[in-house]
């Protein structure tokens, strides 16, 4: 019901196909993740119904939390796939976390004597319930915008009807329940709410948050974001609190005041400029610190907040570099993060080290019946379902392609279907043909291509007639009509990039081959990480190159020759490491 202020549309109703590594990746995150895990953890449910029983359950603070973050992710990533089998796996999931839901609308897995409240639990602190019902709100209203199941709209209504009967007017704030950056985030879920349902009250308290911001314990993030103080300045830099920041564009979109467009582009831009690791990854010991390359941990959670608050920044300017950062992010951080079984998630994925299944890493989340679950393990996935949300959008020009790799793309449009196919090898080349079939008035839309502010000799033809060099960094539009059988084909710019390291960095570099951060594997090398040559940057060439024996497969592989003549294989980053082998991305610079 709210008012369209964004630039760009999403296309919920678009149908993918996607190929190369990402499809396999997608592919393999459906099996044996997303149509497993309920089984394999059942307790993920089976805690809401136990919260009134005694023995009590042995609890993480936001226990609450992993039933919304799958349904989240597997909503999304069914979007990509439209797998029977998924939906079939989402409906039974719904069905069990819906009926949990009590009288009152509460679905959490904590005691009455403690909902909502933000009771300290035994040597654990704060209970993050608030939070959780965020993110129950989130995957609830997804799958009804997908579904059309009315059961979960309803179940997310009741929720918000709960909060508003606890504390809008009765004297009750959620500052009380403590942990800011976490449980203030239902604002984001009342915002939502609002904009699906009309109810004003939802609002009303989404703007009482919003008052709470402002308190001392709080983030004060638009005040703070309109005075100029960067991201991780701001009294809470935690990345649970970019959720918050998301309430701030759907304040925007409600309301039209400019205030709130002003200081969620400022928050996204300050983080975009200081806080986005190589790997396209945010935040560093889960929290924005203002340094890229601070070496502590690359949580998985605070990478998918960050897509996810790029997603906005997406719709709402209809800038394609925020498409680049979701490029970035996705073939790097997140295909890093994800193991290429499609088993598990990483908490960390450093930008230097080895990779470690989160449920290694953060195993203390592991309980009884949840012997997978973490906050990880089930949000990861959704930084690949987020691909429906990005890939390709609708402004008041056209389509706009941001998405590039081998498959297809079918867009429902006024009175017909516009269907892409990408025959290309990109990322691996930098070669895209595009070949188009149209059925309806679709032939008339204008479509915009992202070419990448990276590629700065991109070619561009139509139906093998050259194009005039397209800026990068821009769309370049082509107008219809369109005809079945016409091609577009890219050239995008694959020449090697260099980012120079600083502080903890200092005297290395990072390269990139278009969208692809490489990286050292001991696997790939003779030498080993300490002992690693110094490559002199203009001297670099990077070369196609075969490996035999492979344990795992990389990408791509990539041969180049440092400074003093030793030869060096690269590989993609998402590839790194996934033998168990030790890797690094800042490699060292021939200083002479």
């Amino acid at each position: 019901m709210t008012t369209q202020r964004c630039a760009m549309q999403e296309l919920p109703d678009t149908r993918y196909q996607f190929g190369g590594l990402l499809g396999q990746r997608i592919g393999l995150n459906q099996e044996h993740w997303l149509l497993t895990a309920p089984q394999a953890n059942p307790g993920m449910l089976a805690i809401l119904y136990d919260r009134d029983r005694l023995p009590r359950r042995d609890l993480v603070p936001w226990a609450g939390e992993f039933a919304g973050k799958y349904l989240t992710s597997a909503v999304l990533c069914y979007r990509l796939t439209r797998d029977p089998r998924l939906a079939q796996q989402i409906e039974r999931f719904v069905a069990t976390f819906v009926a949990a839901q009590d009288d009152d609308g509460y679905l959490g897995p904590f005691p009455r004597s403690e909902r909502l409240s933000g009771t300290i639990l035994d040597g654990r602190g704060r209970t993050w319930d608030l939070w959780g019902h965020y993110h129950a709100i989130l995957g609830l209203l997804l799958w009804h915008a997908e579904s059309g199941d009315e059961s979960t709209l309803r179940a997310a209504s009741r929720i918000g009807d709960l909060i508003c009967d606890t504390f809008l007017g009765t004297g009750r704030r959620v500052l009380e329940a403590g942990d800011e950056e976490m449980n203030q985030a239902i604002s984001h879920g009342l915002c939502l709410l609002h904009q699906v349902t009309g109810n004003e009250r939802y609002l009303a308290m989404a703007r009482e948050v919003e008052r709470d911001w402002e308190a001392p314990a709080s983030g004060d993030y638009v005040r703070a974001a309109l005075a100029g103080t960067p991201f991780w300045q701001m009294r809470k830099p935690r990345w649970e609190s970019l959720h918050s920041v998301q309430a701030i564009l759907s304040l925007y979109e409600i309301t039209g005041e400019e205030r709130y467009r002003r200081a969620f582009e400022a928050i996204w831009q300050s983080i975009h400029d200081g806080d986005i690791h190589n790997t396209g990854g945010f935040s560093s010991g889960e929290a924005a610190t203002g340094n890229p390359y601070d070496p502590r941990a690359i949580e998985t959670c605070c990478t998918v907040a960050w897509m996810a608050l790029c997603v906005d920044m997406l719709r709402l300017t209809g800038d394609p570099r925020v498409a680049d950062a979701l490029e970035l992010a996705t073939l790097n951080a997140t295909l890093g993060a994800q193991s290429p079984s499609g088993r598990w998630w990483t908490y960390n994925t450093p930008m230097d080290g080895v990779r470690r299944a989160s449920a290694h890493d953060i195993v203390f989340q592991a309980r009884e019946g949840t012997p997978e679950l973490n906050c990880c393990s089930v949000n990861g996935p959704r930084s690949l379902g987020m691909l429906s949300q990005w890939a390709v959008l609708r402004s008041e020009r056209g389509l706009a392609l941001n998405y590039y790799g081998p498959g297809t793309i079918t867009v429902p449009c006024e009175g017909g279907l516009l269907t892409l196919r990408q025959e290309t090898d990109y990322p691996r080349d930098g070669r895209i043909e595009i070949a188009i079939e149209v059925e309806g008035s679709a032939a008339e839309l204008a479509l915009g291509l992202r070419v990448p502010a990276w590629s700065q000799q991109t070619g561009l033809a139509r139906n093998g007639s050259a194009l005039a060099q397209p800026a990068p960094g821009a769309y370049a539009w082509l107008e219809g009509p369109w005809r079945s059988g016409d091609r577009i084909t890219l050239e995008m710019d694959l020449r090697p990039r260099f980012w120079m390291g600083e502080r903890e960095a200092a005297g290395k570099t990072s390269i990139y081959r278009g969208p692809l951060l490489l990286a050292y594997d001991r696997w790939l090398n003779t030498m080993d990480p300490d002992g690693l040559p110094a490559l002199a940057t203009e001297k670099v060439t990077l070369t196609r190159t075969s490996l035999a024996p492979a344990v795992v497969e990389p990408w791509i592989a990539l041969e180049t020759y440092a400074a003093d003549g030793t030869r060096l294989v690269l590989c993609d980053f998402a590839s790194a490491g996934a033998a168990g082998t030790p890797y690094r991305t800042w490699l060292p610079l021939d200083k002479r």
